[in-house]
Formats: structure tokens, C-alpha cells, sequence
């Protein structure tokens, strides 16, 4: 998968996260509204951040980055600057194309000599997430990605569609970790929602969804062509990839 997930400017056995939780909005002109709450535990760390790598095959841009402190129901946004920084000043954010030309969000988390649990909640705008095909708009995403060296006790997201489908079989979901340990299933007729339970360090979460096309008004990817069997053949593979995985891990 192209999107790529970056670590803390901190060790990683300095920071564990007891949640991670996304909320993602699918929005009618094909882009997608993402919300991040981090429930975790710092200690001797200046600088949290998350890296996307750049390719137009995948999105456009990243827009409308927001950081906001949320520990102990406080609602304290925190101040953007312009500027990519090593160790990002307390309180202060940042969403840019950084010098190894990726997409960076980071902020300034203030505990160098310290350790404390924290909340924070991390909103962008993803534009062109979603893809239009003549049978189905596809959503296909990574929300954490291999080089993210986090320990997660829980990883959960939901997804929403922008319309309603007119039966749940209209909706298609997969769901794609290295740790085999996830679950995924379609809610109702709008709502997708997935768990993993226990993600180690370097394993990434992506998911994949096929929807009515007719939701999405205007996107700038796809193509003039059929995407349902071509993802079933693809997924069908995987699918049987990751069963011989699991059998050959009860084998040891």
C-alpha cells in the first residue's frame, strides 16, 4: 500500500498508545474527512508526527490539518506554524510536504524530561480518496502504516458513507493487517467499522471498501470500467494468502 505512517521523533518503547481511534467521512465530491484521537502514554518525548507519502495514484493532497489537545475534556487548539522542525515548539503544529518530499503532520507534545498520558485529536481533509468506476466508487486506505513503530493496545475506525445504500449488500468491505488479528463488517447502510486488538509495532491496518457509485458526485480518480470482480479476484488471493498464514502459524 502507498500510504505510509510515520513514528514519533522519540523512541518507540517511550510511547504506547492505549487507543487509536479514526473517524473516517466520505464526502460527496469524493474526498475524505479524517478524525484521529490518540489516547497515549509519552515519556521523554518533544515531537509527535504522522508522514504520508506523496502519489497522485492513490490522492491529490492533504488539506485542512488541525491539532487539538483533548486530555481531561479540555479543547485546547493548538497553534499552526509554517515551518518543519526537528523538535516542533509545545503547543504548536504543523501540515507540509516535508525535505524527503512527504506530507508530514507533527506537533510539539512538551514532555523532553517527563512522561504524562494524553489525548489529542488530529483532523485533515484527504482530497480524491475515493476512486469512481462505472459499477463502484472504491475507498482503499491505510490508516497505519508499516513504518509506524507505536505499540497499540486497540486500533478501531468507522467510516461513513455519504449517502445511504439501499441494502447493506450494496456495500463491500475487506479489511488487510500483517498481524491477521482484525475484525471489519458493515454496520448498516451507511456505517463501516473495524477493530484490531493488540497491534504491534511495524504491522499496518488498511482497509478497502466498495460502495454504490452513484454516491460520489465528482472525483478526480478512476476510470470508464468495471472494479467489482477485479477486486474480488484480487482480495480472493489475499484471502487465501492469509488463511495459509494463520494455519502454518498453528503448525508452530
Amino acid at each position: 500500500m502507498i500510504l505510509k505512517t510515520g513514528i514519533s521523533k522519540a523512541s518507540s518503547s517511550d510511547l504506547f498508545l492505549n487507543l487509536l481511534q479514526f473517524e473516517a467521512q466520505i464526502q460527496e465530491d469524493g474526498s475524505m474527512v479524517v478524525t484521529e484521537y490518540w489516547d497515549i502514554d509519552i515519556e521523554d518525548t518533544n515531537t509527535l508526527y504522522k508522514t504520508f507519502k506523496l502519489d497522485n495514484s492513490r490522492y491529490s493532497t492533504i488539506t485542512d490539518v488541525t491539532v487539538t489537545d483533548i486530555t481531561n475534556g479540555q479543547n485546547q487548539p493548538f497553534r499552526k506554524i509554517d515551518q518543519e522542525m526537528y523538535h516542533v515548539t509545545q503547543n504548536c503544529y504543523y501540515g507540509l510536504v516535508n525535505k524527503n518530499g512527504m506530507f508530514e503532520i507533527a506537533w510539539g507534545v512538551g514532555l523532553d524530561n517527563g512522561s504524562e498520558t494524553k489525548e489529542y485529536k488530529i483532523q485533515y481533509t484527504v482530497e480524491d480518496a475515493i476512486a469512481k468506476y462505472q459499477d463502484k466508487a472504491e475507498l482503499y486506505w491505510q490508516f497505519v502504516g508499516e513504518d509506524f513503530e507505536v505499540n497499540a493496545q486497540k486500533v478501531v475506525g468507522t467510516i461513513t458513507l455519504p449517502q445511504s445504500a439501499t441494502s447493506k449488500d450494496e456495500i463491500r468491505v475487506w479489511g488487510h493487517t500483517e498481524d491477521l488479528n482484525g475484525e471489519i463488517y458493515v454496520v448498516d447502510s451507511n456505517t463501516i467499522e473495524f477493530e484490531v486488538d493488540g497491534r504491534n509495532a511495524g504491522n499496518f491496518i488498511e482497509v478497502r471498501t466498495l460502495f454504490p457509485t452513484e454516491m460520489i458526485t465528482s472525483t478526480n480518480r478512476g476510470a470508464n470500467k468495471e472494479r467489482l470482480q477485479e477486486v474480488i479476484q484480487e482480495e480472493t488471493v489475499w484471502a487465501e494468502e492469509a488463511n495459509q498464514k494463520r494455519q502454518m502459524r498453528q503448525n508452530i
